[in-house]
């Protein structure tokens, strides 16, 4: 019985080498990477690494980013057997301020790896922002007029002129206390709003622009919703 057993498996070896454990194989370098400390409106780049060291060929797809800040770009979709490979990805901070962490994911044929996350991480040092960075005011019982004090804070060394606030929505209204802020000063933004007739549900933004490079623009989200009666 032990020889037949034996010729059995040298004859499957013969004809059939190692077909059942062909596969693509995935080896990352690293998936998560630190960038540290940056200002708010830097570029990130970080070009991760890796490599097939299966005997099939390595297919990649459904390339995916957490949000429209990061960019990700593949060198190759198909990576032959004992090939390297590498994800570009590039973040950018505008907007962004305090602890970040964005992703980036894509889908492989590797049967143990078949979906895989990079991550990169750092915190954002803003120089101008505002504080709230959005208005909502939820749910209301009654139309009545509505209105947020938000802080315009300057922690940047340079002074900065800003234009007139602008709205996208005409049941919005907002006033800057000042249009010249210097180093390390801060100016208040009011915003007023009521719904729209008729209406139920009130949408729109805040819109401020200056002449500070790092962050030419900031967008105040604004938002509200009437309750049915």
């Amino acid at each position: 019985m032990l020889r037949f057993m034996m010729m059995f498996m040298v004859f499957w070896g013969l004809f059939f080498p190692c077909s059942g454990w062909s596969a693509p194989s995935l080896v990352v370098e690293k998936t998560h990477h630190n960038f540290g400390d940056i200002v708010q409106g830097d570029q990130v780049d970080f070009t991760y690494r890796f490599q097939n060291s299966g005997d099939e060929v390595l297919e990649i797809d459904h390339l995916r980013s957490s949000c429209g800040c990061t960019a990700a770009l593949l060198s190759a979709r198909r990576i032959a057997p004992g090939m390297m490979g590498e994800l570009e990805v590039k973040f950018d901070s505008a907007g962004f301020h305090g602890q970040v962490q964005k992703m980036v994911t894509f889908e492989t044929t590797d049967p143990k790896h078949t979906a895989v996350t990079f991550t990169l991480s750092g915190r954002v040092k803003a120089e101008l922002f505002v504080r709230p960075q959005r208005i909502s005011w939820g749910r209301l019982s009654s139309p009545s007029q509505m209105s947020q004090v938000i802080q315009v804070i300057n922690d940047s060394s340079e002074t900065i002129i800003f234009q007139p606030p602008e709205v996208t929505s005409s049941a919005i209204h907002a006033k800057l206390s000042r249009r010249t802020l210097g180093a390390g000063e801060t100016a208040t933004l009011n915003v007023t709003a009521e719904f729209p007739d008729g209406k139920k549900r009130l949408a729109g933004y805040v819109i401020l622009r200056s002449n500070f490079s790092s962050v030419p623009q900031m967008k105040v989200p604004v938002s509200a919703r009437l309750l049915t009666q």
